[in-house]
């Protein structure tokens, strides 16, 4: 025991005198959103007061070690209890990430190593950018989601994994990851292994961040009982984003991915390897700098899982159960050269056309919307207030209590 208790006081020391060179520094974002729009499946008036909220932190000693920890809260209705024990919880929690990230520096390069669990990083958000060049979001307004750092998840990740990332001197970086991905993981099929490649650079007027990856799915082969692995298939995904132009002037952003694409051996009897539409995304948006107003214009194609997360695009998704994917165009026009005395605000609205791809039971239909959604934001107490109100153009005449919707939220750094 005495031994046992001299090597344990050993390792603590030497741990604290490994991170006592300098004080650890901690900082972090948090945010709320709360809304409401009427129940869609009721016959008559009936709001539902939704709420969401996020909280990351970020403890960096030195510029060697950074822990990070990142938690989501949302409930559906919150004034709507009766659900908590049933079939279909109301509300819940979820860790967006945990977090350890060890850097090691060279001559004229730095090196990341990090074991994360949850969202880390994930392909399509602009996350990578912002840890290794230290840069704003590039990610458009009319994305905006209050679901965590990362933004609207755009391919589904919740992961357990290592990741190395070599930053040399100069403004590029590549990453891979090895993780098991949870939210991609097959009921049917044991749990399926990631390996991931990120190259990201800020070239001239360009930001560039490219993702590609690959799913080995595994699964018991009754016939060869003497394989250690049968690998069935091969599931290969990847995502893009590229700003051309600085994110404050006229400027151009394209982002896109696949979420699975499968390939099979040549005569296998399934057809899956084919890419299906809820496994595509893609966004372009030119926008164009005036002196005092501001026009962005783009098309999208959205998975419904990444399009509930937006708060201009949530409430179409809401509108039509069994949604699959929704495309469309949107016009934003906004101006942030506004002041009340020194307090500096923001104006705008959305117009936003959207065709909803329904799939409930294999037969394709769609569903129309076009939204007129007027916002505002003003810089308060440290952080940003934002509000909007959408009214459905196309329900005003059918459903009137149900074209209307409206937010507001926070969001601050510390």
């Amino acid at each position: 025991m005495k031994r046992f208790l001299c090597a344990a006081a050993i390792s603590i020391s030497a741990a604290l005198n490994l991170f006592a060179f300098e004080s650890p520094y901690f900082n972090g974002y948090t945010g709320f959103l709360s809304g409401i729009q009427n129940e869609y499946d009721s016959e008559s008036f009936d709001p539902a007061f939704t709420g969401e909220t996020f909280f990351a932190g970020q403890i960096d000693f030195g510029g060697k070690l950074f822990l990070r920890g990142e938690f989501y809260a949302k409930a559906n209705d919150i004034f709507k209890y009766d659900s908590l024990n049933g079939d279909t919880p109301n509300s819940y929690l979820r860790v967006e990430e945990l977090s350890a990230t060890y850097t090691v520096n060279s001559a004229h390069a730095s090196h990341y190593i990090s074991l994360y669990y949850g969202n880390f990083e994930p392909v399509g958000s602009d996350l990578f950018l912002q840890r290794q060049f230290g840069i704003k979001p590039i990610r458009s307004s009319f994305t905006e989601s209050f679901r965590g750092l990362a933004g609207a998840s755009y391919y589904p990740l919740y992961a357990q994994g290592i990741g190395y990332t070599f930053h040399p001197e100069g403004n590029f970086a590549a990453g891979i990851n090895l993780y098991k991905n949870k939210a991609a993981e097959d009921e049917n099929q044991d749990d399926v292994l990631n390996l991931d490649l990120r190259l990201a650079s800020l070239a001239g007027i360009s930001t560039i961040d490219f993702s590609a990856g690959l799913a080995l799915p595994s699964e018991v082969n009754s016939e060869d009982n003497d394989a250690l692995v049968y690998i069935k298939e091969l599931q290969l995904h990847g995502g893009l984003n590229f700003l051309i132009g600085n994110r404050n002037t006229t400027s151009l952003l394209i982002q896109g991915g696949v979420n699975k694409y499968i390939l099979r051996k040549g005569n296998s009897d399934s057809d899956s390897d084919k890419i299906e539409m809820k496994d595509i995304w893609a966004f372009v948006e030119p926008r164009a700098q005036g002196k005092y107003i501001s026009i962005d214009t783009s098309g999208f194609i959205f998975p419904a899982e990444a399009a509930e997360d937006m708060i201009f695009l949530r409430n179409i998704i809401r509108r039509y159960p069994g949604t699959e994917n929704v495309l469309g165009m949107n016009l934003n026009i906004h101006t942030d050269r506004l002041y009340a005395g020194a307090t500096r605000l923001s104006v705008g609205a959305h117009t936003t056309f959207a065709v909803s791809r329904i799939d409930p039971d294999g037969d394709d239909n769609q569903e129309n919307s076009l939204c007129i959604s007027p916002y505002a934001g003003i810089e308060i107490l440290g952080g940003t207030l934002n509000a909007s109100v959408s009214v459905n153009l196309l329900d005003l005449k059918s459903d009137p209590e149900k074209s209307y919707s409206a937010t507001i939220g926070f969001k601050t750094k510390f």
